[in-house]
């Protein structure tokens, strides 16, 4: 090599080596500006702002989080010094966030659901021991199973967890969140920027009561459908799909109630011991038509089927074993589902 290409050479390294140190002297100003704009700032606030915007209450929030409703309204009151925005109107019992709030949430949901991803150590390889999903008991009959049989394929040892959902829409939210769950099954879509909602089945709703019931013989008109005294379901999501589904319009909303519960299983066998009414999914039934004294009512109306979803955070699926066990359930689910309507 002659003296003149090396001083050539050595001029590019030289050259490749300064852009380099420039760049990484950019890297470090930039992160420099960030721990100084950020160095007077608590971030644990925003786990607090987070528990709040979904309870919509700084003593549920408190209770979430294991602190006091006093350090919740601390925490706020830093907050709104911070924005310099009051972020939550109180509205009856409830805490309305205000547009900022809501502005606020949509901005950090994405970054503080990674944040809280790689606080958890989730790593794209590694193969979990555990798996926890949060349903309602009735949802787990039919899609723990499938997941068991997924896992049976590709991670015999790995632990299922089912926490069961007492049917409020906030606890599911908080669970999502805070990554108590890994995957959770709904009625209700809960839809975020952050999160995929697939819907993996459908369940249409009868009409049951008992067997010797003394007005009605395996037949109810609509006239009938509004005289007669009925059971209802307590679920958040089940109310909010009656309300866009529009049942109640249809049915009407001067329906007789005379008992609630957030258990199917409760409510079938209030159904077999009086002369109550109750909607339950027709899968469920087809389930306990044996074990209870109920019957399935044939009826002169149509009676909107219910999607059930899965949901899960978009990050999960930075784990190879996370994708190819929701890519797995899916095909099932579809499969399934594909099958129920045909039939």
């Amino acid at each position: 090599m002659s003296i003149s290409t090396m001083i050539d050479v050595e001029s590019t390294n030289l050259r490749i080596s300064s852009e380099a140190r420039g760049l990484d002297s950019m890297k470090e100003n930039r992160l420099t500006d960030r721990f100084k704009m950020v160095k007077n700032f608590d971030l644990n606030l925003l786990t607090t702002f987070e528990a709040v915007f979904i309870h919509r209450s700084g003593t549920k929030a408190a209770d979430a989080l294991g602190i006091t409703p006093s350090a919740v309204s601390q925490a706020l009151g830093r907050l709104r010094i911070h924005f310099n925005d009051a972020l939550f109107i109180r509205e009856g019992k409830a805490l309305a966030p205000t547009t900022v709030a809501i502005g606020i949430h949509e901005g950090l949901e994405d970054a503080y659901d990674n944040l809280i991803a790689k606080l958890q150590n989730i790593s794209f390889d590694a193969v979990p021991t555990r798996l926890v999903v949060h349903c309602a008991a009735y949802i787990s009959m039919f899609t723990l199973n499938v997941m068991r049989k997924v896992l049976d394929e590709i991670s015999p040892e790995c632990e299922i967890v089912h926490t069961i959902s007492h049917n409020s829409i906030t606890e599911i939210e908080e669970s999502l969140i805070f990554r108590k769950a890994d995957i959770i099954f709904d009625t209700h879509s809960h839809v975020s920027h952050s999160r995929i909602s697939q819907q993996i089945s459908s369940e249409t709703p009868v009409v049951i009561c008992r067997n010797q019931h003394p007005r009605l013989n395996g037949h109810l008109s609509l006239e009938q459908f509004h005289t007669e005294t009925y059971i209802y379901l307590d679920s958040e999501s089940a109310k909010l799909l009656s309300n866009r589904l529009k049942v109640n319009e249809m049915m009407g909303e001067d329906r007789i109630c005379r008992f609630i519960s957030p258990s199917l299983l409760t409510n079938i066998s209030m159904v077999e011991s009086s002369d109550m009414l109750a909607l339950v999914p027709e899968r469920f039934y087809e389930k306990m038509k044996g074990s209870f004294n109920i019957q399935k009512l044939e009826v002169d109306f149509v009676i909107p089927s219910l999607p059930v979803y899965m949901v899960y955070n978009k990050t999960a699926l930075n784990n190879q074993f996370f994708a190819t066990l929701v890519k797995k359930m899916t095909e099932i689910f579809l499969q399934e589902f594909e099958n129920e309507s045909v039939s």
